[in-house]
């Protein structure tokens, strides 16, 4: 089967709804625009650049094999979150619809693929009607609510154990903030016998935004927190380093800046190849002031904190869909 692609003389065009487009889906939802716009631009150029506020146009409820997406729609549940996201896609020139109407079954029945990015404890009340879940028949859901198994969700849209055609399928993935800029860690866990066609384009969607690795359901909550809760414990650390140099008299920006770029090149070592500590060792040098640092940071027992905090998170992921569990 061909790679995706957009869409053609003989394929209908792919519509992606992001069910619950908050921080995370906004940031997936800005990726993917920035990816298509740079990809074929002059494409791009020719649509509407004014995003469009509710009103969706059903689709079909069959299942093609699934393209690269060319049409978006944004759920939100407030005007006021309609508008906030209007302002962020203004930037884009691929139109998306925004609905904020509550019409989750009328979102569903437009789209081909949804995204969902609710709230892990809004997970019944977002696709438990029963209209919702005709709706999803034969559709491509992701589900990026942290906590919440393929198997609770498959529960609760009544889905059989082994996947059948027509039947909705349900892949789990957990991309960061990062996305905005087209620089997540996203993982991913699909179930057994999903459609190579939907495997590529969720391959696609999230390869767009950044990097992606297919994980075991069992790990995916270590990983969460790995992937999508760290990159607020680097921020935590970077702020700390900036505290320390506007102390020594330097501008916060320009401490923020230089802080930031360190960071960036020490991760760049470690994905070349690079073990951290043999970055360490590379940089604190004997009677050196770096490790005098390193001192200070071990007396701190900044190892144990952190991993100790990273447990915790880890811990906290697995309790978000704990509601959804009883």
């Amino acid at each position: 089967m061909s790679k995706p692609s957009g869409s053609g003389h003989h394929s209908p065009p792919t519509t992606l709804a992001v069910l619950g487009c908050g921080t995370l889906g906004t940031a997936i939802l800005c990726g993917v625009l920035a990816s298509l716009e740079v990809k074929n631009p002059l494409k791009a150029q020719q649509q509407d650049a004014t995003p469009k506020t509710n009103g969706v146009h059903p689709s079909s409820n069959k299942s093609p094999a699934l393209g690269i997406p060319s049409r978006f729609i944004a759920c939100v549940r407030t005007q006021a979150s309609a508008n906030r996201l209007e302002g962020e896609l203004s930037e884009f020139s691929i139109p998306v619809t925004i609905s904020h109407d509550g019409k989750n079954a009328e979102v569903i029945q437009a789209a081909d693929i949804v995204l969902l990015g609710c709230q892990p404890q809004d997970l019944s009340t977002c696709l438990g009607e029963p209209a919702v879940i005709d709706a999803l028949q034969g559709k491509l859901l992701i589900s990026i609510l942290a906590g919440v198994t393929i198997p609770q969700i498959e529960a609760l849209l009544h889905l059989p154990s082994n996947l059948r055609r027509g039947s909705t399928t349900v892949v789990r993935a957990m991309p960061n903030t990062a996305s905005f800029v087209r620089a997540s860690a996203t993982v991913i866990t699909t179930p057994q016998g999903t459609p190579a066609s939907m495997l590529r384009v969720v391959d696609w969607l999230f390869a767009s935004i950044g990097t992606v690795t297919h994980i075991p359901a069992s790990s995916f909550d270590i990983c969460t927190a790995l992937c999508a809760s760290t990159p607020a414990f680097f921020a935590l650390f970077l702020e700390a380093l900036v505290d320390g140099a506007v102390a020594l008299g330097l501008k916060r920006q320009d401490a923020q800046i230089m802080g930031a770029g360190a960071m960036k090149g020490a991760a760049e070592l470690v994905l070349s190849g690079e073990h951290p500590a043999v970055v360490r060792e590379k940089v604190a040098t004997p009677g050196g002031s770096t490790m005098r640092g390193l001192l200070r940071l071990e007396e701190g027992k900044l190892r144990a904190v952190v991993a100790g905090a990273f447990i915790e998170c880890k811990m906290a992921a697995e309790g978000l869909g704990a509601a959804e569990r009883k």
